[in-house]
């Protein structure tokens, strides 16, 4: 396992996006891992345009001796909600407790960021190692998205404490 605290969270490049790219090299786990409105063929540029948004701040997670290990963002979701999003740890770096480091750094960064009452994000039904961890963390399911097929979970503001 990595210690979470040997983690450095930083806000991510245009080539960190172009990094993150190379885990998703095909046209599904692309639409899966950035959202149906990613354009495929996805070009790094493309990619960074299309995930920027003003209501997300994009975060690259970097610890010490590996280089760019992961990739995710928080939004701002119904003026109530710190939204994970866009979460990818390294093919070669899952297993290492690194989507645990990730998500309590960005929850950390949602509380920071945004005047928040709990946590949110979404994560598709087969996917059961993300669901399994963001259970861990606290959230638990609240349904499907109407559009797409996936599941709405959510946690509690306690859930993670700040740095």
């Amino acid at each position: 396992m990595h210690s979470p605290d040997a983690s450095i969270l930083r806000h991510a490049t245009p080539a960190d996006a172009a990094i993150a790219l190379s885990w998703t090299p095909a046209a599904e786990s692309l639409r899966r891992w950035a959202g149906p409105g990613t354009r495929w063929p996805a070009t790094p540029e493309s990619l960074w345009a299309d995930i920027s948004s003003p209501d997300a701040t994009t975060f690259a997670l970097e610890p010490s001796g590996l280089g760019l290990v992961g990739f995710g963002q928080v939004r701002f979701r119904a003026q109530a909600y710190g939204h994970l999003a866009r979460i990818i740890v390294s093919p070669n770096h899952r297993g290492l407790g690194l989507g645990r480091s990730l998500c309590t750094a960005l929850m950390r960064e949602a509380v920071r960021l945004h005047p928040i009452k709990a946590f949110s994000l979404y994560v598709f039904p087969d996917n059961p190692h993300a669901i399994a961890l963001y259970r861990s963390l606290g959230f638990v399911e609240r349904g499907r998205h109407e559009k797409f097929d996936c599941l709405l979970m959510e946690a509690p503001l306690p859930a993670v404490t700040p740095s």
